[in-house]
């Protein structure tokens, strides 16, 4: 361990953010005044994790000996979830993915009289299964070949290139539905395949309920803190939605989908672009802003990446000090999360997985991302391919499974705007209230910053205001 490691204001708040917790300016005051820079491990104790805050207070106790060493493991809050994750975790966690995907696809019309792989082995001709693809790669004579996989068996199958299905994207670890006909050879049995099911969502109309519009207003990578935050764009947008103009008096409910801070430490020089150095002093101004909303819009808050939570999802709600900082009428949410608001379900994500997507998905780019969006809805899994960008903790829940289908499917991460409609499921990947950044610049991407997407909870319509500065 490098010895200047806890001597220096941005490497100790960036060890804090690593673990999930804020730090007061008073405690960081004392602790770079007394030189404390080797009790700064003992800090993180499980009460100081659990709160996610450390006081002033905490740091004098320590000083005085109250604080107990910490214990070399440790549960996070998120039920069932532990950052020691074992083999049975993954294992116990792709099983709850499989039964819920394949309880899905064989509902399908379709897959009526599926069997499971290992009986349909022993068939001769036409047979139906449900299985997780291990592995797909084309043949040298461009034959598509994957595995497909249940709890107790696999098979091979062939997607002759003059086939429909040829053409279909097929993604290790999604659930599908086979149609095909099992042909034995001289080695193990194949399933030449004819048609694939998927999961999907079913075709939903939202019904116009005839009532005064009801809008979920939605935003996302706010990143206060940041050299390049929108700040006055953002403030444009309160004070709109308190002038009750327009569509924003029908505005009943604001969600804001991750990364509302810009943190430390998320990437190398980030010092560099901070106006606001501390996280903490980023939720503070953070609530300083909403609490220009008015009392009776509901606001709802889930973390991103950036954000003082455990980066690998799911990722809790913010710690109960966050919650001190920002508006009482604002609702903390873990990410991912299925909101029901007036009986309609929002389901939530901020999007760590398009990332993945863009690069699986032909013809999407971050421009373009509806048609990842809609590759995401269609295999109802947040997340579908493991092991890519994405960090997945493993749990005995497989939290990224789109068990409720959505009425309405919010995203971010990405910088991008786009406003799509699925099979009637109306969807946004929310604008981002940061200007773009060297990053993006070198990357060739142009942000489509400060834009409030709306939805009617009452109708199939949406709205969209704009309050990016006009130059």
């Amino acid at each position: 361990m490098p010895a200047d490691l806890f001597t220096d204001r941005f490497r100790i708040l960036q060890y804090f953010q690593s673990h999930g917790i804020l730090v007061s300016p008073a405690a960081l005051d004392i602790i770079l005044k007394k030189s404390m820079g080797t009790m700064i491990p003992r800090m993180v104790s499980d009460e100081i994790v659990s709160a996610g805050y450390l006081s002033e207070e905490d740091v004098r106790k320590l000083l005085r000996g109250d604080r107990k060493p910490i214990p070399a493991n440790f549960e996070i809050s998120l039920p069932d979830i532990k950052v020691n994750s074992s083999v049975e975790d993954f294992r116990a966690m792709f099983a709850n993915r499989f039964e819920k995907l394949s309880r899905m696809v064989s509902l399908s019309g379709t897959m009526r009289g599926s069997v499971d792989i290992r009986t349909a082995k022993k068939l001769q001709g036409e047979a139906k299964i449900v299985g997780m693809i291990s592995s797909v790669d084309t043949t040298k004579n461009g034959h598509k070949r994957l595995v497909l996989e249940d709890m107790d068996d696999s098979i091979q199958g062939i997607i002759m290139r003059d086939r429909g299905p040829a053409n279909e994207l097929l993604l290790q670890d999604e659930v599908i539905g086979i149609v095909g006909s099992i042909s034995h050879g001289k080695g193990d049995p194949v399933i030449f395949v004819n048609e694939i099911i998927r999961p999907d969502i079913p075709y939903r109309v939202i019904d116009d309920r005839g009532k005064e519009p009801s809008l979920v207003g939605s935003i996302s990578d706010i990143h206060v803190g940041s050299k390049t935050f929108r700040k006055e764009d953002f403030r444009r947008m309160i004070k709109w939605i308190e002038s009750s103009e327009g569509e924003a008096q029908n505005l009943h409910y604001l969600i804001l989908s991750g990364d509302v801070i810009d943190g430390i430490g998320v990437y190398p020089g980030q010092e560099n672009d901070l106006e606001l150095v501390n996280p903490m002093e980023q939720y503070e101004l953070l609530g300083e802003m909403l609490q220009g909303l008015p009392d009776d819009i509901q606001t709802f808050i889930m973390p991103g990446n950036h954000d003082t939570v455990r980066l690998a999802e799911p990722q809790p709600e913010f710690s109960g000090k966050i919650k001190e900082i920002l508006p009482k009428n604002a609702f903390m949410l873990p990410n991912p999360y299925n909101l029901v608001l007036e009986n309609r379900n929002v389901l939530i994500y901020h999007g760590m997985s398009l990332n993945d997507m863009v690069e699986l998905v032909p013809g999407a780019n971050f421009t373009t991302i509806g048609k990842a969006i809609d590759e995401i809805l269609k295999r109802r899994h947040l997340s579908p391919k493991y092991g890519g960008k994405t960090p997945l903790i493993p749990s005995p829940v497989d939290y990224h499974v789109i068990e409720k289908v959505p009425d309405i499917f919010i995203t971010g991460h990405i910088h991008s705007h786009y406003m799509g409609n699925y099979k009637g499921v109306r969807y946004v990947n929310s604008s981002t209230w940061q200007s773009q950044t060297e990053y993006q610049r070198m990357m060739n991407f142009a942000p489509n910053p400060s834009i409030l997407s709306m939805f009617d909870l009452n109708s199939q319509s949406t709205f969209i205001e704009k309050f990016e500065a006009k130059s």
